[in-house]
């Protein structure tokens, strides 16, 4: 069972990986501006808070983030291999 991902991972080609990089640095910087019109949004005089909203769209920013670096890492894998 453990040849299974690896035969999955020489499947995918680079060009296929940096596609889904773009994928999600685009999915990355709409999360960024919806956090930063939730935090603009918030009325701490009336009360109005989107606490909640804020911590998930950080939480989504990270995950999106680490999506990113696995596939670049990914990918300078690939090319060692290629190249050694």
């Amino acid at each position: 069972m453990n040849q299974k991902p690896e035969e999955e991972s020489k499947s995918i080609s680079i060009p296929e990986i940096e596609v889904e990089i773009e994928n999600f640095k685009k999915e990355l910087e709409l999360c960024q501006k919806r956090k930063k019109q939730l935090m603009a949004s918030e009325v701490p005089s009336e009360g109005l808070y989107f606490a909640k909203e804020i911590f998930e769209s950080q939480q989504d920013k990270l995950r999106l983030e680490a999506e990113i670096d696995i596939r670049q890492r990914k990918i300078n894998r690939m090319r060692l291999g290629m190249e050694g």
